[in-house]
């Protein structure tokens, strides 16, 4: 006998508990951020900490803060702060973060054309290229090295590990910057004009426009993952303060970076290192 396996327009039973099982299992009940302690976390970490919050807050997930002073020994690809979800997930850095929402059904893009989804990863990776900006002001330049981002690095940590550490993730440091090809010489000057570039190309790109995307059907703005990620950035490095800041001073010169960071926390509710508890 053939069985007539023509659709009705129905889902059966097997496929409704496949799809409530899967959603169960994508469903998001619980998230730990563990962060630095406050004071003794370093720009780049902040920068992401931001943006981090600013995604999950976007989306309206909740999250309870833990502090650990060993959180980089915790995350498992050198990005922080740690994120776990539901007890067993563990996601570290922006990046991961983005790519397990989408999984999950979380998504700010999802009305993006192909065309604009390629230009949102040109501007993630310019944000890319700040990160590594962001390093060299923290370790390379020795008066934030020396008054802000060593203590903080050593702060919990007794000798020798207190010399051997941060002089070893100086080094690490020195040779990530030193990898960019378009960098032929590591110096304050090759900062101010590398912040310049990239704060001259985000400027471009937003325009008159309140956000880097538009809807499409209403012309209204859109709030994406890349306006979490670049408002975070700028918020973090506009707020925290530095002995030697060339690069805050680079961006500032760049007024329309500032209105745009103004507005989305205005227009749009977003809005930077709230306190949880």
């Amino acid at each position: 006998a053939v069985v007539s396996t023509q659709s009705t327009g129905r889902m059966s039973i097997v496929e409704q508990l496949n799809d409530i099982s899967t959603s169960m299992n994508n469903e998001i009940e619980t998230i730990r951020l563990i962060d630095h302690p406050k004071g003794f976390e370093l720009l780049p970490s902040r920068c992401e900490a931001t943006s981090i919050k600013v995604l999950l807050e976007k989306h309206g997930l909740s999250y309870q803060v833990e502090i650990k002073s060993n959180v980089e020994y915790i995350s498992t690809n050198g990005r922080f702060p740690v994120l776990i979800f539901n007890e067993k997930d563990i996601v570290c850095g922006f990046s991961e973060l983005v790519k397990y929402l989408w999984k999950r059904g979380y998504s700010l893009s999802e009305k993006l054309t192909q065309t604009e989804k390629c230009d949102m990863d040109i501007y993630t990776a310019l944000i890319k290229r700040l990160e590594a900006l962001e390093l060299f002001t923290s370790w390379l330049i020795e008066d934030n090295y020396t008054h802000v981002t060593l203590p903080a690095y050593t702060s919990h940590t007794t000798w020798p590990l207190s010399a051997i550490l941060p002089f070893y993730k100086k080094r690490q440091v020195y040779r990530l910057v030193a990898s960019q090809g378009q960098w032929h010489d590591i110096s304050s000057e090759m900062l101010m004009a590398e912040t310049k570039d990239v704060a001259g190309a985000l400027t471009e790109r937003l325009g008159d426009q309140g956000t880097f995307f538009r809807d499409r059907d209403t012309g209204q703005d859109l709030v994406t993952e890349l306006d979490c990620l670049v408002y975070g950035h700028l918020n973090a490095i506009f707020m925290t303060k530095l002995p030697s800041y060339r690069m805050k001073r680079a961006l500032g010169l760049h007024s329309r970076l500032i209105e745009y960071c103004k507005y989305v926390e205005s227009k749009h509710g977003l809005r930077a290192q709230r306190e949880r508890s």
